[in-house]
């Protein structure tokens, strides 16, 4: 913008207008100048802050947007979240009575199988006991033996 523009009083705004009026200044005196440019830089100044006023609002407004689709988001995941924790804390009963069912049979099959196994092998675990004790019997009659002999080739040599 030229000098002589900011000179023309039909460009200053109304509520500047009052001013070379009330003061008597004349277009040529350089407070004029001033006032005329000084104001023509807040002009300027206020069209660039209403502009980046702009922008920030439609940035501001933008993420917003996006916030508020976030917080579905991530209300939709709590609610998500909510049943995994009922289903899962129900699955250890459903898993307990699963297994329960399942094992019920080869449990009780197992354990029909120890009783006829050890229904079998009682008469072997007597036997067992038996010898034990004949060899113990036989061990201390052998070793009754042997001391006796020692004793007799003692005394006698």
């Amino acid at each position: 913008m030229k000098p002589e523009d900011f000179l023309d009083p039909a460009n200053f705004p109304p509520d500047l207008k009052w001013v070379p009026e009330h003061y008597k200044l004349h277009p040529s005196d350089p407070v004029y100048l001033l006032i005329a440019w000084h104001w023509k830089r807040v002009k300027a100044s206020e069209d660039t802050l209403s502009a980046t006023a702009g922008e920030i609002k439609a940035a501001l407004d933008n993420r917003l947007a996006a916030i508020k689709e976030s917080t579905k988001g991530v209300a939709a995941v709590g609610e998500a979240l909510a049943k995994v924790q009922a289903v899962l804390e129900k699955k250890p009963e459903a898993l307990g009575r699963q297994l329960e069912k399942e094992l019920a049979q080869p449990l009780a099959t197992a354990v029909a199988r120890l009783q006829d196994l050890e229904r079998n092998l009682a008469p072997v675990a007597t036997s067992f006991a038996t010898a034990r004790r004949h060899q113990t019997l036989a061990a201390l009659l052998v070793g009754v033996a042997l001391g006796t002999l020692g004793s007799l080739i003692l005394f006698l040599a």
